[in-house]
């Protein structure tokens, strides 16, 4: 007869990895990709690490502060770009969609970081890399100031666009057309006669178009002075 097997002791289990704010951004990525942004909470993060979420909270800030570090891990994978008067639109194109791939790549950050304004040194140096290279490009500094902080909202309205399109784009561009083509035209004529301008274009685009409105507004601008 068997003798029932004792409870097997804590030190006969693999040790646990020590707790950083590198394994707990590790781990909300984890979760954010199988999961999505709704599903990265302090209790969900410190289950997949088989600690307390209190103990948490001695590496990020609650909740906002473990986005705030993730989005950090996020475009800090950006590479930047040492400007170049001779090539700096092209550059500006460059960095703008790296940071919106890594944004789309992680569903949900875009929209979290409108919340509030970067203040970290990972979007600091996003920032001045931004500002150096329309400051290359024979930008005023007031214009490339404002320039800089409309681009930087683009990236993320574009960001958002991209993952609402990336599920099925097909089937969202046909529900558009659709309520387009639902409202009356003798109320809406423009909207109607121009439904397909309205929604031609896939993302990638349309991110392209954005950012050449504005700095072609920008130095048409300067010109005109």
């Amino acid at each position: 007869m068997k003798t029932p097997g004792r409870p097997r002791s804590t030190r006969d289990r693999p040790a646990k990895a020590p707790l950083s704010e590198e394994a707990i951004v590790d781990a909300a990525l984890a979760i954010l990709t199988a999961e999505g942004l709704e599903a990265v909470s302090m209790r969900r993060v410190a289950a997949a690490l088989d600690t307390g979420a209190g103990s948490l909270y001695v590496y990020v800030d609650g909740r906002d502060g473990l986005l705030e570090a993730m989005f950090d891990r996020i475009i800090g994978a950006v590479k930047l770009e040492t400007p170049d008067p001779s090539r700096w639109r092209a550059q500006l194109h460059n960095l703008l969609e790296r940071v919106r791939a890594e944004l789309v790549t992680h569903p949900g950050m875009a929209a979290a970081t409108m919340v509030d304004p970067p203040r970290t040194k990972v979007a600091m140096r996003l920032l001045e890399n931004l500002l150096g290279i329309l400051l290359a490009g024979g930008l005023d500094a007031q214009d490339a100031a404002w320039a800089a902080d409309i681009l930087s909202a683009q990236v993320t309205y574009a960001a958002i666009e991209a993952e609402l399109r990336r599920t099925d784009p097909s089937a969202l561009i046909a529900e558009i057309t659709a309520n387009f083509a639902r409202l009356p035209a003798d109320d809406f004529p423009l909207i109607t006669a121009h439904a397909a301008q309205l929604v031609a274009g896939d993302a990638d685009e349309r991110f392209r178009f954005a950012i050449d409105v504005v700095i072609d507004g920008v130095l048409g601008r300067a010109s005109r002075r």
